[in-house]
């Protein structure tokens, strides 16, 4: 008994002098370096829990302890988080408590690539310069309380930059009823009257009635379809001229930036 005491005692003393050193935490500070997960396990493991997901990417989570695994189920990109154990999944976004950020949502951004050359545009609702040297792919829905706020933000930066184009791609959601009807009328309005469009949208955003019409050269399943495409499921959803994406709400000086980014400053 003795004896297993000054083992303890030996070992209370020496573990720190090689695992927690002077400016090192835990395994030299790289818990991957001593924690593994393959993207052949993570394979196997989802293919117990949904084989319609496919898993893009494993890599080290923000947040210590976890493992974090880019999957996608048709074109959309989902964050999920597996512990050290392999037996815990956690599904939800982490936060970055001192900068407020939603680190989950930025992961998601960074994994997302939607080539502007692949973006159908003959539904598309135009706003500022149609030829604007600076561009912005906007996907949108008419109802979306979240989308109301942004496109106020886009009407302001399109006064301010006399070189920005926007491009509205009308994705209609399933959890707004009135949606896919509204997308057909607004979109069958642009192709006579673009600035009538863009009125109809302002007055859905705002509450107001919004006229029935049927040209019959729109869908709102179509237009789902779209969105769908390209893993759209958050409006809004930006997309820039370098394919980078930016989702929900954002400021202003946050979405020129980007754009400025994309257009090489121009």
């Amino acid at each position: 008994m003795r004896g297993l005491f000054v083992v303890l005692c030996c070992l209370m003393f020496t573990a720190p002098a090689f695992g927690f050193g002077k400016g090192v935490e835990g395994c030299t500070g790289d818990c991957m370096a001593c924690h593994k997960l393959t993207k052949s396990e993570a394979v196997d493991l989802f293919k117990n829990i949904d084989p319609s997901l496919t898993v893009e990417d494993v890599a080290s989570a923000p947040a210590r302890g976890l493992y974090q695994i880019t999957l996608k189920k048709d074109a959309a990109l989902h964050l999920v988080y597996l512990d050290f154990s392999k037996n815990y999944l956690v599904n939800g976004p982490i936060i970055d408590i001192k900068s407020k950020r939603n680190l989950t949502q930025q992961g998601v951004e960074a994994a997302t690539v939607i080539k502007p050359a692949d973006i159908p545009l003959d539904n598309a609702l135009v706003m500022g310069n149609p030829k604007g040297k600076k561009v912005l792919y906007l996907f949108s829905d008419p109802e979306c309380p979240y989308c109301a706020k942004l496109h106020k933000t886009v009407m302001e930066m399109v006064k301010e930059e006399p070189q920005l184009k926007v491009y509205l791609i009308l994705v209609p959601l399933d959890i707004h009823p009135n949606s896919s009807w509204k997308t057909e009328s607004i979109v069958c309005k642009s192709k006579k009257d673009m600035a009538g469009a863009l009125k109809m949208l302002e007055n859905s955003y705002e509450g107001k009635e919004v006229p029935h019409l049927n040209c019959n050269k729109v869908s709102g399943a179509e237009m789902k379809k779209v969105g769908a495409k390209f893993g759209v499921n958050v409006t809004p959803t930006m997309s820039f001229a370098n394919g980078k994406v930016l989702m929900g709400a954002r400021a202003k000086d946050e979405i020129m930036r980007m754009i400025d980014q994309a257009s090489g400053g121009k």
